[in-house]
């Protein structure tokens, strides 16, 4: 026998589910659904890992596994709005129990999407009532949860109670393991387990699998254990605590731009291509994720003069798939210009900047097509994307990508210095990327590319390849208050710079 623990980085082949269909009425699970959160553990902001996990009380306490939440120093919390959707980013929480003896943890939501300190009482969030009544061998149970598998979508399975496994806490003997057939998954640990009567009994938190016949059990940590552990309803005040989160104060703002009739921002994220070719035609595009609603312009940076556009009907099916934002749908709020340098110049600098409707917060993927290596270009192609108060304090990473449109172009892209030569961190390690998902060629975290895709102007999905190039920069290093007139410097080329052809440029970034 083999105990596998249920966190979203794993991959285990389901042997068949069975949807919850008799039992709970649509109407119950609707309700029982709003409960039940995705919890990202965050590292400085880059995701770790992804399990579930389920709002016990309506100002945002959440259960979940222990394993769902160690190594990480944040929880970005996904709710659900409509079932047929992917859960939405709302909120973080902050740890603020474990428990020694049991695979348990306890999470407040204590931050909305943005960052900002939020007084719990006020939130009145659904949650799910605990069960009253023992749990017997046979009795049906309903489990909820965000599976890997599923692709982030919520997941009901159904199936019965069949181990009852007792133990002794404070002096007592009662259920610490419940056992089921119910399938279960990575990516359900931390998540809900209700009965037939849709009461909370318990979290899955492992899965048992017997390697000759391929037989399967799902673990439980049945809620009677945790409340008998902690020996009264367990609570922020009752836990065991970890030491207090002190939300950081948000920082907010970057570049103005009135783009008039009632149109701009002041919290836009500014994007310098340096000595953009004249006499070419390019096309930027900015999409918004979870509702942020983007604002483009496009601008001479020594005039500030320039393009801006809002929402851009040609626009409306443009989505991207890429590491580090999951699938974008398509938005009617996407933004979209086609531009050319027209400064007289045979080169010149143009200055893409994307900021929130209104100053709303939010992150956006920034497209660029019509870019191209070739021999002519010395070192590369530059961008520059200054760092705002906005950006910074955003807590989402910085993320470049450079997506070849032709197989006979190899690309490599590095983050330059101040000689634009590729710059190396106080540990010795040169910050490039060749081919995304290779440790031996690409720095820091990346992704092989060959699953992504961006739309292009024309309508058409330009998949990513093995070959394609990513770097991501965190930036909770940077000072906000004193970061205003610093920019990184990206350099986009081929690997040696023996291959040419088109490329696309695609920007992950958030603004507060």
């Amino acid at each position: 026998m083999k105990t596998l623990i249920l966190m979203g980085l794993f991959v285990i082949v389901l042997s068949g589910s069975t949807l919850a269909q008799a039992g709970l009425s649509r109407q119950q699970i609707q309700e029982i659904a709003q409960s039940v959160v995705q919890i990202v553990a965050l590292e400085r902001g880059r995701p770790l890992g992804t399990g579930s996990g389920t709002i016990i009380d309506a100002t945002g306490l959440i259960f979940t596994n222990r394993h769902v939440v160690e190594d990480a120093d944040d929880y970005a919390i996904l709710v659900l709005e409509d079932l047929r959707e992917l859960p939405v980013h709302r909120y973080y929480a902050s740890l603020v129990g474990v428990a020694d003896t049991l695979d348990f943890a306890a999470l407040q939501i204590d931050r909305d999407e943005n960052g900002r300190a939020i007084d719990a009482s006020t939130l009145n969030l659904p949650f799910i009532e605990r069960a009253n009544e023992d749990v017997l061998h046979g009795d049906a149970v309903y489990i909820f949860g965000y599976p890997g598998i599923s692709g982030g979508y919520l997941t009901v399975t159904q199936g019965v109670i069949t181990t009852i496994e007792n133990g002794t806490i404070n002096g007592r003997r009662l259920p610490v393991w419940y056992q089921t057939d119910a399938e279960i998954s990575p990516g359900n640990s931390g998540g809900l387990v209700v009965n037939q009567a849709g009461e909370f009994i318990g979290i899955p938190t492992a899965v048992q699998a017997e390697e000759r016949t391929l037989g399967r059990l799902g673990g439980i940590l049945p809620v009677s254990a945790i409340f008998a552990t902690f020996e009264d309803t367990p609570s922020a005040a009752a836990t065991p605590t970890a030491p207090a989160k002190t939300p950081p104060a948000v920082v907010t703002g970057g570049v103005s731009v009135d783009c008039g009739k009632g149109v701009g921002f002041n919290n836009g994220v500014e994007i310098t291509v340096r000595q953009m070719r004249a006499g070419f035609n390019y096309t930027a595009t900015a999409i918004g994720l979870n509702g942020f609603d983007p604002v483009l312009a496009v601008l001479d940076p020594t005039t500030g003069s320039g393009l801006c556009t809002d929402d851009e009907p040609a626009a409306a099916r443009f989505q991207v798939a890429l590491p580090t934002t999951g699938v974008v749908p398509p938005s009617s709020t996407t933004s979209r210009i086609t531009f050319s340098q027209r400064s007289g110049r045979p080169f010149a600098d143009v200055s893409l900047v994307v900021g929130g409707l209104g100053d709303i917060a939010g992150e956006f993927v920034l497209v660029l097509e019509g870019m191209a290596a070739t021999a002519a270009d010395n070192l590369g192609d530059p961008f520059s994307v200054w760092l705002t108060p906005g950006l910074i304090t955003s807590g989402v990473p910085l993320t470049i990508y450079m997506i070849s449109v032709t197989d006979a172009l190899d690309p490599f892209m590095y983050l330059a210095d101040a000689n634009l030569d590729i710059f190396m961190t106080d540990a010795g390690e040169f910050v490039y990327c060749d081919d995304a998902g290779d440790p031996q060629t690409c720095w820091g975290q990346s992704t092989d590319l060959s699953s992504s895709y961006v739309t292009r102007a024309r309508g058409s999905a330009l998949p990513g390849g093995r070959l394609d190039a990513m770097l991501q920069i965190p930036l909770d290093g940077f000072d906000p208050n004193t970061s205003s007139d610093l920019a990184l410097t990206f350099m986009m080329t081929s690997y040696q710079q023996t291959s040419f052809g088109d490329y696309v440029v695609a920007i992950h970034a958030a603004t507060q």
